[in-house]
């Protein structure tokens, strides 16, 4: 009995000390406590990074606003500027309406002023003719008008268009009625003229 006893003590297996030390286990918990704290306190901000954030964050707000009050006061310039402008501009646009209106009011105003001597002239030869029998100071009186008169019409531009005896020019001449030609020289010849013609700077009037 005593032997059948021993050797089931010989046959209970030997357990492995690394296996069931509790003591063995210990290091390794302890390190792995260790790193998440050393983590933990990486991870958290101190009061100081705080603080200087906060600062920065104010510096920053406060160069925003300057950029800010700086902006406003530039566009409020530009704004005055442009109103300014329009307001120069309107006047401006008003002004070449009334002169655009004077120049077609008055566009005839130095052409008058040309014919005033010639209605001087016209008038003292008028007073002239009541005053005197003499027919040759009369006409000589109505001849000096008349130059008169064609030298100041001259001086605008306006020119007489040569018709009788020169040949048919449609540009400058428009044909009443034609009659049969003397002969082959006289075809497409001017015979008469029943109103003269006068051109203004080369346009017919």
């Amino acid at each position: 009995m005593q032997e059948d006893l021993k050797d089931k003590e010989q046959e209970t297996p030997e357990v492995d000390a690394q296996e069931v030390d509790p003591q063995a286990e210990t290091p390794q918990v302890e390190q792995e406590e260790q790193a998440k704290e050393g983590q933990s306190e990486q991870e958290a901000p101190t009061d100081e990074v705080s603080f200087g954030s906060l600062e920065e964050a104010m510096e920053a707000l406060a160069n925003l606003q300057l950029k800010l009050r700086t902006t406003e006061a530039a566009l409020k310039t530009q704004q005055e500027q442009y109103l300014r402008l329009q307001a120069d501009f309107q006047n401006f646009r008003k002004r070449k309406e009334r002169e655009t209106t004077d120049m077609i009011r008055f566009a005839n105003q130095d052409l008058i002023r040309e014919l005033l001597p010639v209605l001087d002239n016209f008038d003292r030869t008028l007073d002239a003719i009541e005053k005197t029998d003499n027919l040759t100071a009369v006409k000589e009186g109505i001849a000096l008008v008349d130059q008169s008169m064609k030298r100041q019409l001259q001086k605008i531009g306006l020119e007489p268009i040569e018709a009788k005896g020169k040949e048919f020019d449609s540009t400058w001449h428009e044909a009443v009625t034609t009659i049969p030609a003397p002969d082959e020289s006289q075809q497409g010849i001017v015979m008469d003229e029943i109103e003269k013609g006068y051109k203004l700077k080369e346009r017919v009037i």
